[in-house]
């Protein structure tokens, strides 16, 4: 296989720090703009990335990049406790028990000590790609930015929401119309979302 150019090899690094930055790959004009250079130029670094191995584009759809690992070498994996179930609907007590540990890809987090895993039950989130049964890798934190997905505690129950702080208030919204926003005084933020793990 060919060995890539400086500006492939910067490119792919981009990519990989935007999908561990937003859980979801770049556009292609977003590594346009990254690297102030036409669309056509990224689309011939993604398709020349493509050629020799590196990435798998999905055709005709947006956000469809996707960094393939090389299989000689086995992909580094951390633990990270499970520690019971988020919902993704109404609020629910989470059983905080500590249910085992789960293996995840070392580049879905910074550090994995600060790193826990939910289980997501409901559907609230579903047009954000988040299903019932899925994995919820999440970050500790006690703070938020606007548009963020975060697990929050709201009366001794958690839910994973898009968070919003308004003048007087906290606005918890769902990713799923059937929803209503949750609006709260009273909120506390346990972390924010860094992936989704999903079992076929």
């Amino acid at each position: 296989m060919k060995n890539l150019t400086e500006r492939q090899q910067a490119v792919l690094d981009f990519i990989a720090q935007f999908i561990e930055g937003h859980a979801y790959p770049p556009t292609i004009r977003e590594i346009a703009d990254h690297f102030s250079i036409s669309v056509k130029g990224a689309y011939d670094h993604v398709k020349a990335l493509e050629k020799k191995g590196k990435l798998r584009l999905g055709e005709n759809r947006s956000r469809a990049l996707e960094i393939i690992r090389d299989d000689r070498h086995e992909r580094a994996v951390v633990d990270v406790p499970l520690l019971g179930v988020v919902a993704a609907g109404k609020p629910i007590f989470a059983e905080e028990n500590f249910s085992g540990r789960i293996p995840i890809p070392a580049d879905m987090v910074r550090q994995a000590s600060t790193c826990f895993a939910l289980t997501v039950r409901g559907d609230s989130m579903r047009d954000a790609g988040i299903f019932h049964g899925d994995i919820a890798v999440i970050e500790e934190r006690q703070t938020a930015e606007n548009g963020e997905i975060v697990v929050a505690m709201i009366d001794d129950a958690v839910t994973l929401k898009r968070f919003f702080r308004e003048n007087n208030r906290v606005r918890l919204v769902a990713e799923n119309s059937a929803y209503s926003p949750i609006y709260t005084q009273d909120v506390k933020i346990l972390g924010r979302l860094k992936g989704i793990i999903r079992k076929y």
